[in-house]
């Protein structure tokens, strides 16, 4: 009777703006089957420190932020917020 927990990337979107949006599944298993699953969301900017995320993360992060993607996100906020 083993129980274990592991983390998954259940879920990954990148929005028009640029935003990552993360979904983490905490699947709980006894004996290779599971018994539950439950979920964490977080979501990423353009231009936010992505260094402490996974690994698979991080890549996505790298590949969809651009200069050009967290410059049109900037100002694009400024101009919402008339920053």
């Amino acid at each position: 009777m083993a129980l274990t927990e592991e983390v998954i990337i259940g879920r990954r979107e990148v929005l028009p703006d640029g935003q990552i949006q993360i979904r983490e599944d905490l699947v709980i298993k006894k004996d290779g089957e599971e018994l539950s699953r439950s979920f964490t969301r977080y979501v990423i900017t353009p231009g936010e420190d992505y260094s402490s995320y996974p690994a698979e993360v991080q890549r996505i992060c790298a590949a969809e932020h651009t200069e050009e993607v967290v410059a049109a996100f900037k100002a694009a906020q400024a101009s919402k917020y008339g920053e």
